[in-house]
């Protein structure tokens, strides 16, 4: 038979276990996630580059078709026009014309004689694309192809169709050019990927064609679950594949985090059982429920008062050893992996010192700070409003605060209430267009009730209470520690107040903060800011 702190540390454990199974499973998520985003950004960029070199490259035959236009058909010396285009167009190998589909001169023409009388349109292995570039009336590119005299190239097909006089326009033949491949892929630095750790494809699918012929690649292995880019270029779909030489997990990374996650699953059992025996023999000595009951609350507030005080060092000078240690290796850190993880240390040990903060000021959220008296709540928040003012402007927020009546309560903890108000508003408010915040109140009987109301994206229903636990966030995104709503319902409730989120008529979020109010109210005038 287990006995109860058995029960609650195994309980622990496997909760724990669990919790550390999610955090790793969300962390590698959003690891993966921006690795395939930065891959995705480089295939876009690479494939970019491609587009634009290879539109340059075969935008020569437009210019040899205007040309062609400008001379009726016959170009005078063809051998001159053409090494005129050559030294314009980069990667361009050679040009051909080809009147009725047969190949009637050739630029260079060395080397290449043995392509004049050669009928593009005769040839059953190479002729669909001819035929396809007749009937579309666009540049259809076909290859890579082997050359004669060494080398491949991609070869481009524009069909022209000239004025025949009586206004038609019939079909008089083919402008080609050929182009170097894939030496024309080097002025698109795709080799580069190879360098920066990532694999590449780059491949073409014709139109009507569900078949894709790969024309350059770094590795000849299909790669893992690449990203792809793909551009329409010249009748035909290319399309380029991005993946990480080493893929896209990391084995050793997550074993390594799959352990650290068990040792501290099996502390956080082991200290589980360790409290539980400690409550107990804590109960076995107190002589009612009640007193059983307040001494427990009494040990655990004064628990965690003293462990979020004394964990405020150690987190601190974890951030300070973390980033230390960035800027003494700043410049000859080289493990990304490495880097990553003194950033992901910094990040928390920050975090950490956050929370401290605000459980320690959660504890204490329901003693007065001074004197209740009563506060001039307008001052107050205006006071605020102008420190703030500053870093709001910059993002575009604009802040109105209409008339306050006065509260009963002390002054730094109304200041700590609507403080966490307008934090909350500017962090959860923001949206697509510029974030208003309007802050207002009224008298009712004995108390006052302020509104703190935006024109962001509100909150759900279902979790306008749950904001107000403490710990409860209804988004791991930002920076908030899911204790300042809890801080300020309880120091409100302190007072005999409360506050509750309702919805503005706009769609946006109003947070209502009730306090008792003073025996005369006090009418200030609106000021805006």
């Amino acid at each position: 038979m287990f006995t109860r702190s058995r029960r609650g540390a195994l309980f622990s454990f496997v909760l724990t276990l669990l919790l550390a199974a999610g955090l790793i499973w969300r962390q590698e998520d959003s690891r993966l996630r921006e690795a395939r985003n930065l891959a995705d950004n480089l295939a876009t960029e690479y494939a970019s580059t491609l587009q634009n070199t290879l539109e340059r490259s075969l935008g020569s035959t437009y210019a040899l078709a205007a040309v062609l236009h400008n001379y009726k058909g016959l170009i005078p010396d063809f051998e001159a026009t053409a090494s005129a285009l050559l030294r314009s167009y980069p990667g361009v190998i050679a040009f051909q014309l080809a009147p009725g589909g047969i190949v009637s001169q050739v630029a260079p023409l060395r080397g290449n004689e043995g392509m004049v009388g050669y009928n593009l349109l005769h040839d059953t292995l190479r002729n669909r694309d001819a035929f396809l570039a007749r009937k579309t009336r666009q540049l259809t590119v076909s290859g890579p192809i082997n050359l004669a005299h060494g080398g491949t190239a991609i070869v481009g097909r524009l069909p022209v169709f000239l004025d025949d006089g009586l206004g038609a326009n019939p079909f008089w033949g083919f402008v080609v050019v050929l182009v170097a491949f894939p030496k024309t892929l080097g002025t698109t630095q795709l080799a580069e990927l190879r360098e920066r750790g990532y694999d590449y494809e780059l491949s073409r699918r014709d139109t009507g064609s569900l078949e894709n012929v790969v024309i350059g690649a770094s590795t000849p292995q299909p790669l893992r679950q690449p990203v792809e880019r793909s551009l329409r270029l010249a009748n035909a779909t290319w399309i380029l594949k991005v993946a990480p030489v080493s893929g896209w997990y990391e084995e050793s990374t997550l074993y390594r985090k799959a352990f650290i996650g068990l040792l501290c699953s099996l502390f956080i059992a082991w200290l589980t059982a360790f409290q539980m025996n400690l409550v107990a023999r804590i109960k076995e000595h107190e002589r009612t429920l009640k007193l059983q009951a307040e001494q427990r609350t009494d040990d655990l507030q004064r628990f965690a008062e003293l462990s979020s005080r004394h964990l405020q060092e150690p987190a601190r000078r974890l951030s300070s050893y973390a980033e230390r240690l960035q800027q003494q290796l700043a410049g000859r850190l080289r493990d990304g992996e490495v880097q990553l993880s003194l950033n992901l240390i910094t990040q928390q040990a920050t975090r950490l010192q956050h929370l401290l903060r605000d459980v320690e000021s959660y504890l204490v959220a329901d003693q007065p700070i001074g004197e209740i008296v009563i506060c001039d709540t307008g001052e107050i928040v205006n006071n605020i409003v102008r420190k703030l003012n500053p870093a709001l402007l910059e993002l575009g927020i604009r802040i109105r605060v209409g008339t306050l009546p006065p509260a009963l309560i002390d002054a730094a903890r109304l200041a700590e209430v609507f403080t966490v108000a307008l934090d909350n508003a500017v962090l959860h408010g923001r949206s697509e267009h510029a974030l208003q915040i309007i802050i207002d109140g009224d008298r009712r009987g004995n108390d006052v009730y302020y509104r703190v109301s935006d024109n962001g994206p509100g909150v759900a229903e279902e979790n306008r209470e749950r904001v107000f636990r403490i710990f409860e966030r209804l988004s791991t995104e930002g920076e908030g520690t899911g204790v300042g709503l809890a801080i300020l319902r309880r120091i409100c409730e302190s007072v005999g107040g409360s506050a509750w989120l309702e919805e503005t008529p706009g769609g946006g979020c109003r947070l209502v903060i009730k306090l008792p109010a003073v025996e005369s109210p006090m009418a200030l005038t609106s000021t805006k800011i």
